[in-house]
């Protein structure tokens, strides 16, 4: 179609398109001055003249600013209000001004974005920012420091690498526009529910403008005059720690270096959860970073054993002198990129055998079966080069050449034909292992394998197990695919007719089942599958949100508990889970259960409740003899009275039940010995299961007889 025929297409579709727009013309209705406002309520929004925005509640307050959370009932969202602490003289009320406009200008997704900038109707001046709901990332290292679970599996040290990598791009971007930050610290970055990093309080930004103060960065339309607080010049200011060592002085000359060292000194917090620098005071802090006294991670924390690499990186970035660190931070940052990539970081220097051991780690699997494979090749060749070897020389000594190249050509295809035997028992050998922790490895494994002419029944079991594999990451489609594959297996048993029908309940591979979803896949499982069920339970719960809703996965926690017991129970009387105001309380008092944990020897172990989040259990009068089952948990109330524990048990009382930070405990106290109930007092409340009943019952009554007495 030529360019002309396209544009009279179009003309002629914009008049056919004016013609159906007269017909349908609504203008030209007439309608009350009510019902157009009612139409157009965004619009009569804008013509408001209250104030744009409603304050619900305090957020927090530093030195310079306080945090409201506050509605704006234009854009009808939340946000995040700030407001100068100190607001006496005009001076104080520009430098709080200065931070907001210096923001609003760093457009970046890593850094916090300002909204909107005034006065409100007292004259007060303020800005709004984006409302981040999460953490700082000095709550998460508090957190991790003191070794809160949830933590430690939310953030591990390839997540808090990659959050440094998001601040290194924030920094960054700042300093491509002649900003310094000059306050990067831990209090000042928030990590959202969903991976967002973002840096905030600029309030002691620094812009470089002029010859004066260049340092080979881009141009930049800041403008340092109006932007930077000239009443900060000639005074110290920063976090001590993370100041560099010119940045102590009042005179010191601040560049990206600068910030490059507050940038190493977040790193060594979020690996070792320490400052670089050791002090009792905050100006000992300050003296001992002037003094260059930085102290390396590992001797700082040798129980974190922190990779060389990450030490090399550390302490370039906290050289005393400027020019001795990293360039640039998108230099520093790529040595963290090397790091987990797998490959060495310049600042370590690596040698060879350092560089031969990262790439075998790069790949490890392909490494394993590559050496495996060779030392099998060089087993069967050895042996038949020597059967070759021995037949050449009594065909040379027959003079018969002719005969001895044919055997040799036999003897070379048998070696061949014994090579993909082997291969074959090698990947066999591996599937029989059961390794359902790596199942995503072992099915690529079997895939290898599975290329490899093979007979009829190995081909077969392949299939079946890689069924499994697959059933056991909830990738049901593949696991239909594989079992067809398999054909009939009474291996297979029940998994083929779970994995069609929970295949039409998620039909999408790469998604997981709901907790609820999951526990009826438990309940109908018999028990010759349970083994393969506790798998699927351990991949769930590592794909599991942390901060999941406890009341969702009671329906699971049900289940479990009842196939880790062989029982019913909860099946026929649910379960008693209740939350108010004193938190999640669980009442399992005259069940059946004695077991709590699923445990995979050697490679898992996960009490079922936790994810309950309880603050209360109640397992009298069961069955229960050690303590132990409830290892994992954190509770402030447990109520063990009618519950047999054995002798042994109740001597170690203590170290029991020490790891469940318990607040009160009830218990029948004439069955527990006077030292033990002396020790457990010394930690906790002991209380008197009988005594408490009486008082509740008590309690009751009088209540009742309240109700019923005539109001006066």
């Amino acid at each position: 179609m030529e360019d002309g025929d396209s544009k009279d297409l179009e003309q002629d579709f914009s008049e056919r398109m004016e013609t159906l727009r007269s017909f349908y013309n609504t203008d030209a209705l007439e309608m009350s001055d009510a019902e157009v406002e009612s139409l157009t309520p965004i619009l009569n929004s804008l013509n408001d003249s209250n104030f744009r925005y409603h304050e619900l509640e305090k957020i927090g307050a530093g030195g310079e600013k306080r945090i409201t959370l506050a509605h704006d009932h234009r854009l009808d969202r939340r946000v995040a209000m700030a407001r100068a602490v100190r607001n006496g003289a005009p001076q104080d009320l520009e430098q709080f001004l200065r931070e907001a406009r210096l923001t609003a200008n760093l457009a970046h997704p890593n850094i916090m974005p300002v909204y909107n900038m005034g006065l409100d109707e007292e004259g007060e001046p303020f800005f709004s920012m984006e409302l981040i709901p999460g953490d700082s990332l000095k709550s998460i290292v508090r957190k991790l420091r003191d070794a809160d679970d949830d933590y430690r599996n939310d953030y591990p040290v390839e997540t808090l690498l990659n959050i440094f990598l998001k601040v290194c791009d924030a920094i960054a971007y700042a300093h491509s526009r002649n900003v310094l930050h000059l306050d990067i610290k831990p209090d000042n970055i928030r990590v959202g529910e969903f991976g967002e990093v973002l840096v905030c309080d600029w309030g002691l930004a620094r812009v470089i403008n002029g010859e004066d103060d260049s340092v080979g960065m881009e141009t930049t339309d800041l403008d340092g005059d109006i932007l930077n607080d000239m009443t900060l010049s000639g005074t110290m200011k920063g976090t001590p720690g993370f100041m560099a060592p010119e940045q102590t002085q009042a005179y010191g000359v601040k560049t990206p270096q600068t910030d490059i060292y507050s940038l190493g000194a977040l790193l060594y917090m979020l690996l070792t959860f320490k400052l670089p620098v050791e002090g009792e005071s905050a100006n000992e802090v300050i003296q001992n970073t002037r003094a260059g006294k930085v102290i390396s991670p590992r001797r700082r924390r040798p129980d974190r054993r922190v990779p060389k690499s990450l030490v090399a990186v550390i302490m370039k970035a906290l050289a005393f002198e400027p020019e001795k660190r990293y360039g640039s931070v998108m230099e520093f940052r790529r040595e963290i990129q090397q790091f987990l990539s797998g490959h060495p970081t310049h600042a370590e220097h690596a040698g060879w055998i350092t560089k031969t051991s990262l790439l075998l780690q790069r790949h490890s699997r392909v490494a394993f079966i590559l050496i495996f494979f060779l030392m099998l090749l060089a087993f069967v060749i050895s042996g038949n080069l020597v059967a070759i070897s021995r037949e050449k020389a009594e065909a040379v000594a027959a003079r018969k050449n002719a005969e001895a190249n044919f055997q040799l050509y036999k003897k070379e295809q048998q070696v061949s034909q014994a090579l993909g035997e082997g291969l074959g028992e090698a990947v066999s050998y591996t599937v029989r292992s059961r390794d359902f922790v790596n199942a995503a490895s072992m099915i690529q494994l079997l895939e290898t394998g599975l290329k490899e002419n093979i007979d009829t029944v190995k081909r077969q079991n392949l299939y079946e197990q890689k069924g499994i594999l697959h059933f056991v990451l909830q990738e049901f489609n593949a696991a239909n695919d594989s079992f067809e594959a398999a054909g009939q297996s009474k291996r297979i048993g029940q998994l083929r007719d779970l994995s069609q029908k929970y295949s039409e309940i998620k039909p999408v591979d790469n998604k997981r089942l709901t907790d609820q979803q999951l526990a009826g896949l438990f309940r109908e499982a018999t028990t010759a599958h349970q083994m393969t069920l506790f798998y699927v339970y351990y991949h769930h719960m590592r794909r599991r949100p942390s901060r999941a809703k406890a009341e969702d996965y009671v329906p699971l926690a049900a289940a479990v508990l009842d196939k880790l017991n062989y029982t019913n129970y909860s099946k026929k009387n649910g379960l008693k889970f209740k939350t108010d105001k004193n938190g999640n309380a669980l009442n399992l008092s005259g069940s059946p259960y004695t077991v709590f944990s699923i445990n995979i020897i050697g490679v898992y172990r996960r009490n079922v409740l936790t994810p309950l989040q309880l603050k209360s259990l109640d397992i009298s009068n069961t069955r229960l003899e050690h303590l132990y089952e409830l290892r994992g948990m954190r509770l402030d109330e447990l109520n063990i009275s009618g519950v047999q524990i054995s002798s042994r048990t109740r001597s170690s009382m203590l170290n029991q039940v020490n790891p469940l930070k318990l607040q009160r405990v009830l218990l029948d106290i004439n069955t527990f010995p006077n030292d033990t109930l002396d020790a457990l007092r010394q930690k906790m409340e002991v209380v008197d299961a009988k005594s408490e009943a009486a008082r509740l019952k008590k309690e009751q009554a009088l209540k009742k007889r309240a109700a019923k007495k005539p109001g006066i």
